[in-house]
């Protein structure tokens, strides 16, 4: 592990690997480092009396990797159309001169797109976590669209097997 030595005041920047580092141009702030380069935009330095640990913090955070963002928003798309469901399913939802159990199907649809989307977006955000950060987030997206984005994918598969609507 190398490490920038400059003034006694500066913070040590570990240029060896990718991580959040702290900017030296912008103190109480950090921002991901590739290795190389500063990539995404900067992010406050977690607060060390928070009820998650830094490296947590950290962790939540999609930083530069596109996907992790992808699945964080997939994650809300996801509690959404389960709301959107639910809502289908007991009536609350209806459309003029459209059969409920169209809508049901429909609803299951939209949410099994959006948990497909997800769970993609999650495993491909994990494959590039090592080198652009995000990992925790797709986890968490990838356990959300498991749980609750592929249940109608089973649901449509049940659906469909027992001869349609």
């Amino acid at each position: 592990m190398s490490s920038d030595l400059r003034d006694d005041d500066e913070p040590d920047l570990d240029h060896s690997s990718a991580g959040w580092q702290p900017m030296i141009d912008r103190p109480g702030y950090e921002q991901w480092f590739d290795g190389a380069e500063w990539r995404g935009r900067p992010h406050r330095e977690p607060d060390p009396f928070s009820a998650f640990t830094p490296d947590l913090t950290r962790s939540l955070r999609p930083g530069p990797n596109r996907a992790a963002r992808i699945a964080r928003i997939g994650i809300v798309g996801i509690l959404l159309s389960f709301v959107l469901q639910t809502l289908v399913a007991t009536d609350t939802i209806t459309v003029p001169n459209v059969e409920q159990i169209t809508l049901v199907v429909a609803s299951l649809i939209v949410a099994a797109t959006i948990g497909v989307g997800t769970a993609v977006a999650s495993a491909l955000a994990l494959r590039a976590a090592p080198r652009l950060g995000g990992r925790a987030i797709a986890s968490l997206a990838l356990g959300t669209s498991i749980l609750l984005g592929l249940a109608p994918v089973l649901l449509l598969v049940a659906i469909g097997l027992a001869g349609g609507v």
